[in-house]
């Protein structure tokens, strides 16, 4: 067993405890030392048990949006996290009162509340990424890799070198002879390291080594391969006496699709309600600019790989891609206009896409709908490529809430297979709350670089 991994459990498991406690006891304070001086009719019992669903909804929240995953996110993440969780549990909070009340309560006091428990929440995360970096050691690491060169996977350790570090590498080849880095050879390896990861091997010694480190009780880190994917969309049959799994096949069911449609309807036109000031706002700023289009349409594919046109208000001159040529963008390209500079920052440019839900052509939640030309282009080095068009193309989705913009194509191919396999509304519902966190992280919008060391960013 990784005591290292079971010290940390222990530790999120109590801190996460303290800071919920806290947060409870300032609701509790606010509550019937505020609100309940204004209430019609003062809460007695009931606001205890008020009291208890805040720290139930807060727990529920915070999980969600990975507050408490102190080691494992950064500590901008974690704070970001909190703020997010924060102001949502407590405009619950205040619209129960609200309700209570029969009229809109003063916010006054949920306002200072809410200031209090950001900076409780600033100073908690401090204090714990402190006490998890001196008592908390860092997960030493085995590689092993076979035919593919192993970069990827360790460039993306060492950007998590507080939390990892890859000790030793071992590139594994076919049993011979003639060479000595055999099974047995890494069998040997793996027994000095309590973590290995194990990448793109044959699938036989890839089980061979995971079965190893099961019995030996040794963790293993490896990147899931396609069936690997649609198998987690598999339910258990028990209707034999031997254990048989069933793989459907059949992404989302009738009633699914129904349901998902009308509450992308209800999202979309509430979003078109709530931000047609400010889509007012930036049309005005791009025509008064240059007085070129104030949309921007591009062919992308969605579902059953149907060509539509998506919507974006235009970030770029006129005529950026001439000849319908695809350039991608870079740091300060001079394309992009200073207008369209701010609303890319704040991905304010994606908002008309609340028009193509509208219509149909989009989910609110969904794999992200690619360039026709990208999507050809990927369908022909990745064959699976189109598995991502079992369900509507989405303005959020999985791969864009847990990948970065220059996630490879078969990366993404497998978080949205991800999201296809595992699909629910509490599901989605998590990642359009995580959506509103990504808006924060840079990381979240690093660009693929260019030659010169340039980074390319999105197309509009």
């Amino acid at each position: 067993m990784n005591t290292n991994n079971s010290r940390q459990s222990i530790f999120r498991f109590v801190s996460a405890f303290i800071i919920t406690s806290l947060h409870s006891l300032l609701f509790y304070c606010t509550l019937f030392f505020g609100y309940n001086r204004i209430l019609e009719f003062p809460l007695d019992s009931g606001g205890y048990l008020m009291v208890m669903l805040y720290c139930l909804c807060s727990i529920g929240i915070f999980r969600i949006m990975g507050a408490f995953r102190v080691g494992y996110n950064r500590r901008f993440n974690i704070i970001i996290s909190h703020i997010i969780s924060i102001c949502f549990v407590n405009m619950v909070a205040y619209l129960q009162l609200s309700l209570i009340h029969r009229g809109f309560m003063p916010v006054l006091y949920i306002f200072l509340m809410t200031l209090a428990q950001i900076a409780l929440s600033i100073a908690w995360t401090f204090v714990v990424f402190v006490i998890n970096k001196k008592y908390v050691s860092i997960t030493e690491l085995l590689l092993v890799y076979g035919d593919r060169k192993a970069e990827d996977i360790v460039y993306k350790i060492l950007e998590r070198e507080d939390q990892y570090r890859i000790c030793e590498t071992v590139h594994y080849e076919k049993d011979s002879l003639m060479n000595k880095n055999n099974i047995d050879f890494v069998r040997e390896r793996i027994l000095n390291y309590k973590a290995v990861i194990i990448y793109r091997l044959p699938s036989c010694d890839r089980n061979d080594l995971l079965k190893f480190c099961y019995e030996n009780d040794i963790e293993v880190y490896l990147p899931p391969r396609i069936s690997d994917i649609i198998i987690r969309g598999a339910k258990s049959l028990d209707q034999f006496d031997s254990p048989l799994i069933v793989c459907r096949n059949c992404s989302l069911t009738d009633t699914q699709r129904m349901v998902k449609r009308i509450s992308d309807i209800v999202i979309s036109l509430f979003g078109i309600l709530i931000t047609a000031p400010l889509m007012a706002v930036i049309a005005l700023a791009i025509k008064l600019y240059d007085g070129g289009p104030v949309f921007f349409t591009q062919k992308r594919v969605t579902r059953d790989e149907r060509v539509f046109d998506i919507y974006k208000f235009r970030s770029m001159i006129v005529d950026a891609e001439k000849n319908n040529d695809v350039i991608p963008a870079i740091d300060k390209d001079p394309r992009i206009t200073p207008v369209g500079n701010v609303i890319r920052k704040l991905r304010l440019d994606e908002l008309p896409q609340l028009f193509n839900i509208l219509k149909g052509d989009m989910s609110v939640v969904g794999p992200r709908p690619e360039r026709v030309e990208h999507h050809e282009a990927y369908s022909k080095q990745i064959p699976e490529f189109n598995y991502r068009t079992k369900v509507k193309a989405g303005l959020t989705g999985y791969a864009q809430v847990m990948g970065k913009y220059n996630t490879t194509p078969y990366d993404k191919l497998l978080m949205d297979l991800e999201y296809i396999q595992k699909f629910s509304f509490f599901l989605d519902f998590r990642l359009i709350l995580l959506t509103v966190k990504i808006l924060f992280m840079k990381e979240s919008t690093e660009g693929f670089r260019d030659k010169k060391g340039g980074r390319h960013e999105k197309n509009d």
